[in-house]
């Protein structure tokens, strides 16, 4: 990892589940895990900005943001991870 995660940067959360399931949402570091005297893990606290109704199954509760606690790193985007947004 070449950056470094810091609260209130914006990275891109990739969905467990859902209709959206494998899609990227953009969220903001809210809390990072790291301990001066070990090596950063990557593993941070999310805020995710869903796309509303889009991102729940039929009739299930929805919101604009959603929690997102102990979001581990990958490189390679996988389900229930955050990665750095892929530039164009």
């Amino acid at each position: 990892m070449s950056q470094k995660p810091t609260v209130g940067r914006i990275v891109h959360y990739v969905l467990p589940d859902g209709p959206s399931a494998g899609q990227h949402r953009p969220a903001i570091i809210v809390r990072t895990w790291d301990q001066p005297e070990l090596p950063f893990s990557g593993t941070v606290q999310l805020q995710v900005f869903t796309d509303g109704q889009n991102d729940v199954a039929p009739g299930e509760p929805w919101s604009a943001t959603k929690w997102i606690s102990s979001a581990t790193y990958s490189e390679e985007p996988q389900p229930r991870t955050w990665h750095w947004p892929e530039r164009e």
